[in-house]
């Protein structure tokens, strides 16, 4: 007897099944077959096996529902792999930064001075 799928599973795989477009998925075929594998991922992933009769108790035959099995066993382990590697690696390691600094207005660094110009005045003559 082969295992059975979690009730969402089951939902999400019956809504990609029952819309699937068999002589040619379309994007939103696949896009409903991607929301069941990231959501079977996320929770208890059943065997390829269970994927594909499940396909086929939804009206796929076996040479239709074989591909998407494969697929499916293919998305999961790529999945399994990746997030044991997320897991392992260490975390990033950031650099500690000095506080910008202001421009220098000057060359080589100096700053530059500015001197007011002198005014005349009356008094001045």
């Amino acid at each position: 007897m082969a295992p059975r799928l979690e009730p969402e599973s089951r939902r999400l795989l019956t809504a990609f099944s029952a819309n699937l477009n068999r002589l040619d998925p379309q994007p939103l075929d696949w896009q409903r077959f991607y929301d069941f594998i990231l959501y079977a991922f996320g929770h208890q992933p059943p065997p390829a096996e269970a994927v594909g009769h499940a396909l086929v108790q939804n009206g796929l035959d076996w040479d239709a529902a074989e591909p998407f099995m494969l697929f499916y066993r293919h998305a999961v382990e790529l999945l399994q792999r990746q997030a044991a590697l997320t897991r392992k690696a260490p975390p990033a390691r950031q650099r500690k930064r000095n506080p910008a600094r202001p421009p220098s207005g000057g060359s080589m660094g100096a700053r530059e001075r500015r001197t007011r110009p002198k005014r005349r005045t009356r008094r001045m003559r």
